[in-house]
């Protein structure tokens, strides 16, 4: 009997040990699957590809390309390569516009949040977005809006929570079509506004830079 139970032990350890060979076997086969096919397409396993490791080169457009001061009406900040940063109306902002998709994207730390909104084509096909944070049990929202603009007079408008804001543009000159160190002018809620930009920038720069500047100013 004792040498049946032995046996048995045997057998069971040896079948363990072959499905467990086996098993390992089988996990290691993969293993080496994958790394021949990683080695064929000229990579290691912990590589990444080049898109994954190092963002696609793009020269910084001229006039775009030196750290400049954008200063106003509680208006504090730098201007690069079509990105802002710095303080407005009491809060810390960093805007950037994608002249490429035709939108820029705002974030603020203010009213103790991170606030984050983008303007952009709607459905509708209005240009825009809106601001929104919280104000206790409630929300405060600012919706801001292209609503006109005028090249030969130098002007454009926003609509501000409803209220349409004439923004004029004074250059101190004119270079290939862009705005030579603009400043930009505005009334909010009876308020004068104004904040200038060194840099170059087109209309197109110049209202994207608005919607960002001046709906932080308001919010």
């Amino acid at each position: 009997m004792k040498k049946t139970l032995v046996s048995a032990c045997g057998l069971a350890c040896l079948m363990f040990s072959v499905f467990h060979f086996a098993s390992a076997h089988e996990a290691l086969s993969q293993e080496f699957e994958k790394a021949r096919t990683l080695s064929l397409a000229g990579q290691t396993p912990d590589a990444k590809t080049e898109s994954q490791a190092t963002p696609a080169y793009k020269p910084v457009e001229p006039g775009q390309d030196l750290v400049g001061n954008v200063t106003g009406t509680n208006i504090e900040m730098k201007a690069y390569d079509h990105t802002v940063a710095g303080i407005i109306n009491g809060g810390i902002a960093w805007g950037f516009f994608d002249e490429a998709a035709g939108s820029s994207r705002l974030i603020m730390r203010k009213y103790g949040q991170v606030i984050s909104a983008e303007f952009k084509k709607q459905a509708d096909k209005s240009l825009g977005g809106v601001i929104t944070s919280s104000d206790g049990s409630s929300q405060r929202t600012t919706s801001v809006f292209m609503a006109g603009a005028d090249p030969a007079a130098r002007t454009f408008k926003l609509r501000i929570n409803e209220e349409e804001v004439v923004v004029t543009i004074v250059p101190e000159a004119m270079s290939s079509g862009h705005f030579v160190n603009p400043t930009y002018s505005a009334v909010i809620d009876g308020k004068p506004v104004s904040y200038r930009i060194e840099v170059e920038g087109c209309l197109g720069y110049s209202i994207q830079m608005g919607m960002m500047i001046l709906g932080a100013y308001a919010h």
